[in-house]
């Protein structure tokens, strides 16, 4: 008995999709939109990883290493 595998691909580009995650209208500085999209929230992540790779491995600005 075979049994037939349906996969739906609408298209290819739906993975390059900027969406908005979290929306806030400011109506007290001229109704501003602040918007956070996955892409931000990629980049926020990736600072985040980057920065406490250096504060972990900065050694307090010593020439020889801590033993």
């Amino acid at each position: 008995m075979s049994q037939s595998l349906t996969l739906i691909v609408n298209s290819p580009l739906e993975q390059f999709e900027v969406s908005s995650l979290i929306s806030f209208i400011a109506p007290m500085f001229g109704y501003i939109n602040i918007t956070l999209s996955n892409l931000g929230l990629y980049s926020i992540l990736i600072l985040f990883i980057i920065l406490s790779l250096h504060i972990i491995s900065n050694n307090e600005n010593k020439i020889l290493p801590s033993l």
